[in-house]
């Protein structure tokens, strides 16, 4: 198929543009005109220039186009609820708008499990309520999951990544690594609640899948590596792979939460987030756990990277990495 990708210099993007190529598929990577190309090297794809918000540009990029994969959107704790309207609802409106408009047979929408909030998790599944909590990131992606279920003459997948990782991710996994590296990383509550990574590698896989199979059309999606890990063990398993200590300093959730609060009133309207901030807080402190059943029955799917070896690519990427990477999702 000729295959559209919107994000596609992000960690997401760029990972499933290599999938699909390696599929056989045509890819169209849709870029904006201010990302660098970084993590497109050496993957045959078609470069087109572009933003979600210039409909004129997401009209010729959907020309020709059977399967889109729409991956663009600010993933963040931080910013304005006007950042992540205009980039993850009136972004994914476009998208549709176009993808319609050009008989664009299915767009597969990247969005998250953070649409169920942080209420506490285990073998949660796809068609629990959403949760009601006010972070910006999880208020955005619902909005945008409204859109994509409100689309009409299309064909439309939800896929919801869990807490994604892995090469190429200066925005999450390099911070972390450096963190563990230098021995400043600590435990919320004794890192004794489970978490939901889900390796970019094998994630590109799941949504390859989500676009190709044609059981999956109006369905959603959990999209993690399967695990049942604590935040500690998972932790645990990156340090091993740095050859450094695992964290031992553990600090209580409510005294962190408090603290997290003080960070973002004094940070104020600063671009980058502070240290701290309540979405991180709420997600450490809470478990947070999806099922993939339905994936593995619908699609087919199974996470075929492990844990160990996800942490040592990991692990071998922050070594080696020392030029700064377009930390954009």
């Amino acid at each position: 198929m000729k295959v559209l990708v919107t994000g596609a210099s992000g960690l997401v993007g760029s990972h499933l543009c290599r999938a699909l190529a390696g599929r056989g598929h045509g890819v169209v990577a849709l870029v904006r005109r201010t990302s660098r190309l970084g993590r497109l090297e050496g993957v045959p794809c078609e470069t087109a220039r572009g933003d979600v918000l210039d409909e004129a540009g997401l009209r010729r990029a959907h020309r020709g186009v059977e399967v889109c994969w729409h991956a663009a959107a600010h993933v963040s704790d931080w910013g304005s609820p006007a950042l992540f309207r205009a980039a993850n609802v009136r972004g994914t409106a476009a998208v549709l708008r176009a993808a319609r408009a050009e008989g664009v047979r299915r767009v597969v929408h990247v969005s998250s499990v953070a649409v169920y909030g942080f209420r506490g998790f285990v073998e949660g599944g796809e068609d629990q309520p959403f949760g009601t909590d006010g972070f910006r990131y999880c208020i955005s992606k619902r909005e945008a999951e409204e859109r994509v279920r409100g689309a009409r003459g299309i064909e439309v997948v939800l896929a919801r990544p869990g807490n994604v990782y892995g090469p190429g991710d200066a925005l999450t996994t390099g911070p972390l690594l450096d963190a563990l590296s230098r021995g400043r990383m600590a435990l919320v509550s004794g890192g004794r609640t489970l978490t939901c990574p889900a390796y970019v590698e094998n994630l590109a896989e799941g949504l390859a899948l989500c676009g190709e199979v044609p059981a999956a059309a109006g369905r959603a999606y959990n999209l993690t590596d399967g695990l049942r890990v604590t935040w500690r063990e998972w932790l645990e398993g990156l340090a091993r792979a740095l050859s450094v200590p695992p964290p031992r300093l553990s600090l209580p959730a409510p005294v962190l939460a408090l603290a997290a609060v003080a960070a973002e009133v004094a940070w104020g309207g600063r671009s980058r987030p502070p240290l701290l901030t309540r979405y991180r807080i709420a997600q450490l402190s809470r478990d947070y756990h999806f099922s993939i059943a339905r994936a593995r029955r619908d699609l087919g799917w199974e996470p075929r990277v492990g844990p160990e070896e996800a942490a040592r690519r990991s692990a071998q990427w922050f070594r080696t990495q020392r030029d700064p990477v377009d930390s954009s999702p």
